[in-house]
């Protein structure tokens, strides 16, 4: 084993890093480090920030990167909440990345159980992917939390935990993970006060009738703002190409998509086994990426 263990700013983004510098008016490769990272990893956040429009092509801070900055989670999030404003469906993109920015897993796999857990999960399963998913299971932890406590208030005994906790159980799913998830969203909330985004709006409140987008097509053009350097597309022979990036991956078999095939991809992260997994995944329209302005940029 190594002497010692390789220091985090080696092995970790630099995207956040260097956003909270610029708004302190500092750069990286300026300052004195006694282990600095190599040109490679900066130049790589600098091509996030900028995909998420963080910064311009001089890497000069732009309004949307402050505002990304005030949010104490990762860069791609704060773009996605950034977003979220336009197409009024801040409340559910609040809702998916508290859960995502938790620190453990929301769904519970036991071996054993396979069926039963395939069962319990059809419940809550959205055909458009992985988010859409974590947000019903958001909402049905919401109305169970809701049920029992008016349940304790008519009975005057506390059983509003136990009746979350059996919830939770009987769906396999980590009710830590949701009790966190309610505080990070509480901090989210306040950080969108300040910037005088309205955490309130919510997709489901829109009427037929405006012609505006569906709840499921807002809420994933606003995460795809954040994950479109986490994007692919479907190749002939069933894989999917990164959008950036030469490696072809596959759809995770924990994902809803699995077992289907999508024009293309945005997804949370990858994990390298014998193959390359894509993991936390969602169907977005290929025309997203035409009219995304980093990629028309690049194009010209």
């Amino acid at each position: 084993m190594a002497l010692s263990s390789e220091p985090e700013i080696l092995r970790s983004s630099l995207s956040s890093s260097i956003l909270q510098l610029k708004c302190l008016g500092q750069e990286l490769q300026e300052l004195q480090l006694m282990d600095a990272p190599d040109e490679e990893s900066i130049r790589s956040a600098f091509k996030t920030l900028w995909l998420l429009g963080a910064v311009d092509q001089r890497s000069r801070l732009t309004d949307a990167g402050r505002k990304m900055a005030a949010f104490p989670v990762d860069p791609t999030y704060a773009c996605a909440i950034v977003a979220s404003e336009g197409y009024h469906c801040t409340l559910e993109i609040l809702e998916i990345i508290s859960v995502l920015s938790a620190s453990s897993k929301l769904f519970v796999d036991i071996t054993d159980q396979r069926e039963a857990v395939a069962e319990q999960r059809l419940k809550f399963r959205h055909p458009s992917g992985d988010h859409m998913t974590i947000l019903n299971v958001a909402r049905a932890y919401q109305e169970i939390t809701a049920a029992a406590g008016e349940a304790e208030k008519n009975s005057g005994r506390n059983k509003e935990k136990a009746a979350k906790k059996e919830w939770c159980r009987k769906h396999f799913l980590n009710e830590r993970t949701l009790l966190e998830a309610q505080e990070i969203k509480n901090q989210l909330k306040i950080v969108c006060q300040r910037l005088n985004i309205n955490w309130t709006v919510s997709a489901l409140k829109k009427s037929a009738d405006e012609g505006a987008l569906t709840e499921e097509d807002a809420i994933i053009r606003s995460l795809g703002h954040g994950l479109c350097g986490n994007a692919a597309f479907l190749q002939p022979d069933g894989t999917y190409k990164q959008i950036i990036g030469q490696s072809t991956v596959k759809i995770h078999p924990s994902s809803t998509l699995c077992d289907k095939k999508q024009p293309a991809i945005i997804y949370d992260e990858l994990v390298f086994t014998n193959n390359i997994y894509a993991r936390g995944v969602s169907s977005i329209p290929k025309s997203f990426f035409v009219n995304h302005e980093p990629f028309k940029q690049r194009k010209a």
